[in-house]
């Protein structure tokens, strides 16, 4: 066998893995699997806080009409968000974080669930409110997370809001650089076939990145690379001020908690207020 070794090496930051969460059905039926399960924080938040979200998002935006929900996966916040007078709009990379969204979560003539992806994304419609919650924003280089802000900017209807929901260093503040191995004899996450998963975390102490990365190993190697930029109040506000947003509120939690220094999480409210017209 002949193993490109080189895609093990520490990589440049943002470079793309061979292998994607939505690589294929066996990939994406795990991977949804983890987003349904209601108990844990993976693929989305455990169900109680995707609740708590909710509760806060129809009290806080009580007069809202439109949202726009990106990377929505499975669609988990649809039906809570249209028991409100809020028509609901999500988009996600993975067809089948859509296709389930489209079967089990959609209400007729207030969802509509598209595949698309981050920086493709563009739209002729105005919303109310956008989220991109769960570190989403994050996964993304500087170039295409400013692009990206800039195109929703011109989406939103005066006064609108993003919430946007990323981590801080503290989040990962006892993760050390290591690496780990484990034969996988059948059944795995990855394939269903034996195979060797290696599973690596990374710093990039200068930038506050994190790369959380996988290799698989069969009869050729695959290489997952889940990278999350993390975030201090400076430099996500560096980042709305670069893409035209003058206005914001800072939280600690995706349900509005008051933001402390030993806050995991900075969520952001954005607005597009009247005088940026």
């Amino acid at each position: 066998m002949n193993y490109n070794l080189k895609l093990l090496r520490k990589t440049v930051p943002f470079q793309p893995g061979t292998l994607t969460l939505w690589s294929n059905e066996y990939i994406g039926k795990n991977v949804l699997k983890i987003h349904l399960d209601g108990n844990i924080d993976s693929g989305s938040r455990r169900s109680i806080i995707i609740e708590k979200t909710v509760e806060w998002i129809l009290k806080k935006f009580y007069s809202a009409k439109r949202i726009l929900d990106i990377g929505c996966g499975p669609g988990l916040y649809a039906p809570l968000l249209c028991q409100g007078n809020l028509d609901y709009e999500g988009f996600d990379v993975s067809p089948y974080q859509i296709n389930y969204a489209e079967k089990h979560n959609s209400i007729s003539g207030k969802t509509q669930f598209t595949v698309c992806d981050f920086r493709s994304w563009s739209s002729d419609k105005r919303y109310d409110v956008a989220l991109l919650l769960y570190g989403i924003y994050s996964f993304y280089c500087y170039e295409e997370r400013i692009s990206f802000l800039k195109k929703l900017k011109r989406s939103l209807n005066v006064n609108g809001c993003v919430i946007i929901e990323v981590f801080t260093e503290r989040h990962y503040q006892n993760r050390t650089d290591s690496s780990d191995w484990e034969f996988i004899e059948k059944d795995g996450f990855w394939c269903e076939t034996p195979y060797l998963e290696l599973n690596a975390f990374r710093r990039y102490n200068e930038t506050g990145l994190v790369l959380i990365q996988t290799a698989v190993i069969d009869q050729k190697v695959e290489i997952w690379n889940s990278w999350i930029q993390t975030f201090s109040i400076d430099s996500i506000e560096k980042e709305l001020y670069e893409a035209g947003f003058a206005y914001y509120e800072v939280y600690g939690s995706c349900f509005g908690e008051p933001y402390t220094s030993e806050s995991e999480v900075i969520c952001i409210c954005a607005y597009l207020v009247e005088q940026n017209f």
